[in-house]
């Protein structure tokens, strides 16, 4: 456990004496729970206003407020969650529900003798009296304490108190950026990213954008790929990619067709390889081949077939490789460049190595067909956390995978389709921190998202929701003493 900073209890009780002077009593309170509180306001001081530099003229004890209460020496804060009268007229009883959000401890060592910590030591007890929280009181709960932050804007109900984001908590524990359409999700990914850029010019950024919508907002310090460039070899496909590609998920015969691909597939890849490395490879090995060894091998095989009615599966995913090579759709996959490219080269241009001044790789989906798009995600995602598992012995190279329309690729439900792109970012949320990489998902149906992946976002940026379903799904991922804020 951290040890909590303390101060001699002299300096404690006039720091009390003078933050109590310079705040409202608000009035009582009348009850207790573990991760909350019910407070009855004082006749006078319900509708007071705020007269504190900075919050404006807006009433005491309003919804999302900060209030405190001195317990000991330190002050437990909360927000008020929720606000409710015992009856009619203007002078009934006024309540307010109050989620704890932390305490202010005394620290010597900090500015202003000082420190906001999550989550309460020490409750208050029913009677004692509860305060507004002051303007000095709010710089000092989202004070950075000069670590390394992001500004992205003011705390509310003030406009002087900075809103920022620690980067090592932001990028660690990954982040969610959730709303309704048309909230400014992706006005608000591109300032995070323009402003980790900024303090971060060496990491790397990968954007998944399957609606193209970052291209614009990165032209100075990114590069673009779209189906013209971005080149993502087939071969690189492993053998459940290969079979989602080649014979799809709602072919009744999907077992023997895969069978068959199993068999000719680790045929091609290990064709022209010497015997002591064709012995190491296997049909997810990401090693060159030919389409036309496949195919070869295809008609081989078709060709030992005594009975002409088992040569059906055979055919239908001959025909199947063949339509794909002769759709300009599918050229990103079977141009004649990608054979010649190696993986190093691949990495080097996708993930930006160097990134000679533009470290974002926004990888523009939008042309790719919608019937194989997840297969393309699972590809790049895995790609990034592979290259981060295997780089980790040579000093680590950290990346942000951002993943718009997270809901497509890490669905709650997963009775059917393609999952693979699930498992792979589901292992990033839960183990790319080991690694560097970090996950930012960006949504517009939260609760379509898988919560286990969602679970893992250490940050949420919660916009207006529309949909009832979406705002408690986010409520129950967002931590103690914050719940109460997405209603406010």
């Amino acid at each position: 456990m951290q040890d909590r900073p303390h101060a001699s209890p002299s300096a404690a009780d006039a720091s009390l004496r003078a933050a109590a002077a310079a705040s409202r009593i608000l009035g009582e309170i009348v009850e207790v729970s573990g991760g909350d509180c019910v407070c009855q306001f004082s006749d006078d001081a319900r509708f007071a206003t705020m007269t504190e530099s900075g919050l404006g003229n807006s009433f005491t004890g309003q919804m999302g407020s900060f209030v405190k209460v001195a317990v000991g020496e330190r002050w437990v804060f909360g927000v008020i969650r929720a606000l409710r009268a015992a009856g009619t007229g203007k002078d009934t009883p006024l309540f307010a529900e109050i989620d704890f959000a932390g305490e202010m401890v005394p620290d010597a060592a900090a500015s202003g003798g000082q420190t906001f910590l999550r989550g309460i030591t020490r409750y208050p007890m029913p009677g004692q009296q509860f305060a507004s929280a002051t303007l000095e009181d709010l710089q000092a709960i989202f004070a950075p304490h000069a670590r390394a932050h992001l500004v992205m804007g003011t705390v509310y109900p003030t406009d002087v108190v900075h809103a920022s984001l620690l980067i090592d908590p932001l990028l660690s524990r990954h982040f969610a950026v959730l709303g309704s359409t048309g909230t400014g999700k992706s006005s608000a990914v591109a300032l995070l990213i323009h402003r980790l850029v900024e303090q971060a010019p060496h990491g790397h950024v990968v954007i998944l954008d399957p609606h193209d919508e970052y291209g614009q907002a990165f032209q100075a310090s990114g590069i673009k790929f779209d189906t013209d460039t971005l080149n993502i070899p087939y071969w690189l496909f492993n053998f459940e990619e290969h079979v989602e590609l080649l014979v799809g998920a709602d072919n009744p015969d999907k077992d023997l067709e895969a069978d068959i691909l199993n068999r000719v597939l680790l045929v091609a890849r290990r064709k022209g390889k010497p015997q002591h490395q064709a012995q190491r490879i296997t049909v997810d090995t990401p090693v060159p081949y030919l389409m036309s060894d496949l195919l070869a091998e295809l008609n081989r095989a078709m060709g030992k077939l005594d009975k002409p009615e088992r040569l059906a599966p055979y055919l239908r995913l001959k025909a199947k490789i063949e339509e794909l090579k002769a759709d300009p759709r599918y050229g990103f996959m079977f141009s004649g460049v990608t054979i010649s490219d190696e993986m190093p080269q691949i990495l080097a241009r996708l993930l930006r190595f160097p990134t000679e001044g533009r470290p974002v790789s926004v990888l523009d989906l939008s042309g790719v067909p919608s019937d194989i798009v997840e297969v393309v995600v699972s590809v790049l995602a895995r790609l990034v956390f592979d290259f981060a598992l295997w780089s980790r012995f040579d000093g680590g190279h950290p990346i942000l995978l951002v993943c718009e329309e997270a809901h497509r690729y890490v669905p709650e439900d997963t009775s059917s389709g393609f999952r693979a792109a699930k498992r792979v970012l589901d292992r990033i949320a839960k183990e790319g921190r080991k690694y560097g990489v970090s996950l930012g998902l960006v949504s517009q149906r939260p609760a379509d998202i898988s919560e286990s992946v969602l679970s893992q976002c250490g940050t949420i940026l919660a916009m207006r929701m529309n949909n009832e379903r979406d705002q408690h799904f986010v409520e129950r991922a967002m931590p103690e003493g914050t719940r109460g804020l997405l209603g406010a």
